[in-house]
């Protein structure tokens, strides 16, 4: 991967100066991603930026339109039209990191492995979970256990062994209530408070509204993943993507699964939608 990072408008160096790197400097940070150019969400990952700048105290709280100016003067630089940007305030420096972070196609054709980490989720009172910061020791512990070589990504248990999310994701079942005639399904993913809320997850649940599907937010268990007829994974980066195995227990009969790839198909277009504004709004219609 080569990536660009820029400050206060030009290309900055990859190294940071060591002040900015003292302890009670807490970085925070927003991943996003562009479209012929634009920046999908991009009022809602600016606001969830401000939202953990006031969480961890940031003084004064950075202004959001400032923010958006920053982001698309970085991506005019880098001359870049479909790419990751990460938003990042350190030490009160504001960074944009831009660069290409998508996944191999062959993994969205036979799903990825997840394994449930050891280590449980940390108390959301010691650090709030919708608080997107540059604190990954969790994540790196997860990541450091014995493990097959081609895990994906880890899940993690809170305090009372529910499932929350994974790594950098949030993470989706499917359990089908009729196939015949019709696929009906319904989704169901952790409640929004026990969990980092993500953008594209708030999206896919929009999508999948849109598309007939029922979407319930309750705690889940390892049982209830093993017992899914479909799973897949959301964020910024990766989009949907499904998931083959949890533990090394199978999911469902196929994958992608039906509703996942039907949801992904949607989930695009409807993205097309929304960094081309100027489409009729009959369009999503013809999606379903």
């Amino acid at each position: 991967m080569k990536f660009k990072v820029y400050a206060e408008g030009k290309e900055a160096s990859s190294s940071i100066s060591f002040d900015l790197l003292q302890d009670e400097a807490i970085g925070i940070f927003e991943s996003m991603r562009a479209y012929h150019g634009k920046i999908l969400h991009e009022k809602e990952h600016l606001q969830r930026l401000c939202e953990s700048a006031k969480t961890v105290g940031y003084q004064p709280v950075p202004d959001p339109e400032k923010l958006r100016h920053e982001v698309q003067l970085s991506l005019k630089l880098s001359g870049e039209k479909n790419t990751s940007v990460r938003l990042t305030l350190l030490g009160g420096r504001v960074f944009v990191i831009i660069g290409s972070r998508g996944c191999p196609k062959e993994l969205y054709q036979k799903g990825v492995l997840l394994k449930t980490a050891s280590f449980p989720r940390g108390n959301g009172n010691a650090f709030p979970y919708q608080t997107k910061a540059s604190a990954y020791q969790q994540a790196v512990l997860a990541s450091t256990e014995p493990h097959p070589p081609d895990i994906f990504d880890w899940i993690f248990l809170d305090q009372g062994n529910y499932l929350t999310e994974t790594r950098v994701g949030n993470f989706f079942l499917v359990t089908y209530t009729s196939r015949k005639p019709g696929l009906k399904a319904t989704l169901w993913t952790p409640p929004e408070h026990l969990i980092l809320n993500g953008v594209t997850r708030k999206f896919v649940i929009k999508c999948a509204l849109e598309l007939g599907f029922q979407v319930r937010e309750v705690p889940l268990t390892r049982h209830d993943f093993y017992n899914a007829d479909e799973a897949f994974l959301s964020n910024t980066s990766w989009e949907i993507l499904p998931v083959r195995e949890l533990d090394g227990r199978k999911i469902g009969i196929e994958t992608p699964g039906l509703v996942t790839a039907r949801l992904h198909r949607y989930f695009k277009r409807r993205i097309q939608q929304n960094v081309a504004p100027n489409h009729s709004s009959s369009t999503h219609q013809r999606f379903r």
